[in-house]
């Protein structure tokens, strides 16, 4: 997700509901900040997020037919390609194809990614898919662990689905097993101290009550999503977090991304960002482990 302009997350949702054809919805959620924005909106208190696009994810997994079908449903609609939206006259290289991004048909406040669900055997952490429009080709990234995502989804009141904090959480978290040197271009923040950092940010929004039934519904997902290797997921799901709170150049990282994004104006210090993730390791974390060693 790109930082931009801040947005009125309950308006923004409101309006990608009625501007996406209908017949769309099924196929579709939201993940990412915008997702974490409307599940907590009372908690946020109506606060802007700091995004113009919407992650919008295709469901089932490896449906390029669909991603297909909605781009030229949305292109013949009258939405328009970003400025970093072009086509290749190959499919090949694929990962130097661009990804699907569109404004709406009259004005240019928001944009839509479109992004494919993983199938169970991608090890990879994110692979393009070379999809063809009437222009030329372009790519469909799916990353590794977006699939969970996919689990437990809720409706919005406009009646778009997103994903659930939860879930998000989790597959932030498996993204990053250690915190790594890649950095965010725009930004040149690690790019594991925002993921990671958001994943924290969930968890204290949600709030130790809520967090107290996450172990179960990560055993559930994994075990969906990656019945082959869900135990190993599980035991491995706290190795990035536990090194970023050991690198203390990396937690204020993490801190600064999450006060300018989803724990921006809530006070929140670095010490209880670390204390927020220290619970999540003791409440979540352990007993996922737990559950897997002892799995039948």
């Amino acid at each position: 997700m790109t930082a931009t302009s801040q947005v009125d997350h309950a308006k923004l949702f409101a309006r990608i509901a009625q501007e996406l054809p209908a017949e769309l919805l099924d196929h579709l959620f939201v993940a990412g900040s915008l997702a974490a924005a409307c599940h907590f909106a009372e908690e946020l208190e109506s606060r802007p997020v700091k995004t113009k696009d919407a992650d919008l994810v295709i469901h089932p997994a490896g449906n390029v037919l669909t991603a297909r079908q909605i781009a030229k449903r949305l292109l013949r609609k009258g939405w328009r390609p970003t400025d970093k939206c072009h086509p290749l006259p190959s499919s090949t290289p694929v990962d130097e194809l661009r990804a699907i991004r569109l404004h709406p048909p009259e004005h240019d406040e928001y944009f839509i990614e479109l992004l494919n669900v993983a199938a169970p055997d991608q090890h990879a952490a994110k692979t393009w898919t070379a999809v063809q429009l009437s222009d030329g080709w372009y790519g469909l990234p799916s990353f590794e662990f977006l699939a969970l995502t996919a689990i437990d989804r809720e409706r919005s009141s406009a009646g778009l689905e997103y994903a659930s904090p939860c879930m998000m959480a989790l597959a932030n978290l498996l993204s990053h097993p250690e915190v790594g040197t890649t950095r965010i271009i725009d930004t040149q923040v690690l790019r594991s101290a925002k993921d990671l950092g958001r994943a924290i940010a969930l968890a204290w929004l949600a709030g130790p009550d809520a967090v107290d039934g996450w172990a179960k519904r990560w055993q559930f997902a994994l075990m969906e999503c990656f019945p082959d290797r869900w135990r190993q997921l599980a035991q491995r799901v706290g190795d990035g977090l536990r090194e970023l709170l050991e690198d203390r150049g990396a937690m204020r990282e993490a801190w600064i991304t999450c006060d300018d994004g989803l724990l921006n104006g809530k006070g929140v210090t670095v010490e209880q960002l670390r204390l927020t993730a220290e619970r999540l390791t003791v409440d979540v974390i352990d007993p996922l482990a737990e559950l897997a060693r002892v799995a039948d």
